[in-house]
């Protein structure tokens, strides 16, 4: 997954929001689950997906954190 917050919008929930969608939309399709990867110094988005009930691991780049975020654990908002 990936996406982008402009800025001046951050920290208003549109992040949330547009996780939310996106998982939805997996579950509806079929999927199990979501993996993201990230820059391991982003702090936001490590919170925001492990709130979702995301795990994170490592990557065989120390710059790069993965998560997995199993569908069925995200509640609708």
């Amino acid at each position: 997954m990936a996406f982008l917050v402009e800025d001046r919008w951050q920290g208003r929930g549109l992040g949330t929001a547009m996780a939310r969608m996106l998982v939805r939309t997996a579950r509806d399709l079929g999927y199990a689950e979501v993996k993201a990867s990230m820059l391991s110094d982003n702090a936001r988005m490590r919170r925001l997906l492990v709130s979702l009930g995301a795990t994170l691991g490592y990557t065989d780049d120390p710059g790069v954190v993965e998560a997995r975020l199993p569908v069925g654990a995200v509640v609708p908002a």
